[in-house]
């Protein structure tokens, strides 16, 4: 067992955080070479008129791509009916 040098738990033996309050258990070395830096290239795209400028591409990993638009409607929808549920409420009696 191990104990969290931060709050005093008591760990099993290769946990990698503390179950109390986790803080990183595993204390790595630095790396004594340092890692090769890429750089990005920036690559232009072009036909016999020029540039071609590509649509933005949405990346999110999220299905449901909610917009306020469609938010906005749901609000509108939600207003009317309840609109309609007083009138007829009143106009009943």
């Amino acid at each position: 067992m191990s104990f969290c040098p931060e709050c005093g738990e008591e760990n099993p033996e290769g946990s990698k955080f503390c179950r109390r309050c986790g803080i990183n258990l595993v204390h790595e070395t630095p790396d004594p070479e340092p890692k090769e830096q890429t750089t990005a290239k920036k690559v232009t795209v072009e036909d016999d008129r020029g540039p071609i400028n590509p649509r933005p591409v949405n990346t999110s990993s999220t299905v449901n791509n909610n917009t306020n638009d469609d938010n906005d409607k749901w609000c509108w929808c939600c207003v009317c009916i309840v609109f309609l549920f007083i009138v007829f409420a009143i106009l009943g009696h």
